[in-house]
């Protein structure tokens, strides 16, 4: 089951993106952004969970309903920002939404990649995507996600490594991490 719809959502929502819950405020180690289109969202609020629980890392959690409607968004800012170039610069919905946040953005969907890649051009920072990019390979979806790479454990270290990328977390904690979840480097 999807969790239930915040107050206030709506509108956010019908624009394919809305900050479903914020991480805690005044916490001051390593914060991530993390965004889950569809069902595999209970996946990406379980890998808040075990950031925070088990890295330190806080996390704000946003549902993104629409990547496609996100990059139609951003594409008229785009258009309108390069034929308007002496007027005020427009901000997509996506820039609109992280840009007062902080820490890598990490994406993960059911769907192929491309489907999150949309949106690249208007991440302000790193963004890390992941994605099914196929079919049929399991009996289930959780053993989907694990072969494709975007379960909970895998948006986890993608996370970790994202902060460690920028410099924020050694990379000796993406290394715990991947033991620590039973990630086989070399399948």
């Amino acid at each position: 089951r999807h969790p239930a719809m915040p107050e206030g959502a709506a509108p956010a929502i019908i624009k394919g993106m809305y900050l479903f819950q914020a991480g805690g405020k005044k916490a001051k180690g390593p914060r991530v952004q993390l965004l889950g289109s569809g069902t595999i969202f209970r996946e990406v609020i379980a890998a808040a969970d075990l950031l925070r629980d088990e890295w330190g890392v806080e996390s704000d959690l946003w549902s993104c309903p629409s990547f496609t409607e996100l990059a139609r968004d951003g594409n008229a800012v785009a258009r309108h920002n390069l034929l308007h170039p002496t007027a005020k610069p427009r901000q997509s919905h996506v820039e609109h939404c992280l840009g007062e946040t902080t820490g890598p953005v990490v994406a993960a969907t059911d769907y192929m990649r491309t489907f999150a890649e949309q949106i690249r051009a208007y991440v302000p920072r790193r963004y890390v995507v992941l994605g099914t990019d196929g079919f049929g390979r399991s009996d289930t979806r959780e053993k989907l996600r694990q072969f494709f790479e975007v379960d909970r454990a895998y948006v986890t270290v993608a996370a970790l490594k994202a902060l460690a990328d920028d410099g924020v977390l050694p990379a000796a904690k993406v290394a715990d991490a991947v033991r620590k979840y039973g990630i086989d480097p070399s399948k």
